[in-house]
């Protein structure tokens, strides 16, 4: 029945009333005027117990919603302090990175290098670029061309015949020497037009430097001339 207080406006006691039913709470009856009945104690409980389990669900989702959302940007902090730089010096360090990373690499591998450091890495990393192109990485390499006629060793040879070993020439001089592996690491050569053990490398993770030397390697591959093994 309607709160006879007359010290509460109808209006209101209506807008209380639509809440309660629509809480479950009471019961409207389509007479003239309405009335209201309150629901069974019970009943009225049980639906107030489940709209506390609903709130509740719902809060929980948020707060989980929420942790997640704190989990994911110190996800994202930590592996911003683990992209690196790291200047490598020394030949034989150098070499062992270098060979690393061909021991490691498992998709593919995009280098640029002048022949002559080309060809002393294979010489020193010779097994581990066997046994990566065993295992269907893809090597793509880009050399300068020599102004004289190149005659691989035959060791060379053998990695060349393998199908996933493509090799072209530049047709200018390149301005990068750099090494690009699953597109996860890179190690540039400082000073591309001096001896390994006087040209210290910078290696690095860094997402953003990866994708500048991707993008550089691309282009070089693009205009590169094809070279094909003579049979």
């Amino acid at each position: 029945m309607l709160c006879k207080n007359t010290n509460v406006p109808r209006t209101v006691v209506y807008r209380t009333l639509d809440e309660l039913q629509k809480k479950g709470l009471v019961e409207k009856e389509i007479t003239t005027p309405y009335k209201f009945v309150a629901t069974p104690p019970k009943e009225g409980l049980q639906i107030l117990m489940n709209q506390q389990l609903q709130q509740h669900r719902e809060n929980q989702e948020r707060i989980e919603q929420f942790l997640q959302k704190i989990q994911n940007y110190r996800k994202g902090i930590l592996q911003e302090q683990e992209h690196k730089f790291i200047m490598i010096e020394g030949k034989e360090r150098i070499l062992q990175k270098i060979k690393l990373q061909h021991d490691n690499v498992q998709q593919n591998a995009d280098v640029l290098s002048t022949l002559q450091r080309w060809l002393q890495i294979i010489d020193d990393c010779y097994e581990s670029y066997e046994k990566a192109l065993e295992r269907k990485v893809k090597y793509r390499v880009v050399l300068e061309k020599p102004e004289y006629k190149i005659n691989f060793p035959e060791k060379v040879q053998a990695l060349l015949a393998k199908p996933n070993m493509k090799l072209r020439f530049s047709r200018s001089l390149l301005k990068t020497n750099s090494a690009i592996f699953d597109q996860k690491e890179a190690a540039v050569n400082l000073l591309p037009t001096k001896a390994l053990a006087e040209a210290p490398i910078i290696w690095t993770n860094h997402p953003s430097f990866l994708a500048m030397c991707q993008d550089h390697f691309e282009t070089v591959w693009k205009s590169a001339r094809r070279y094909q093994l003579e049979k």
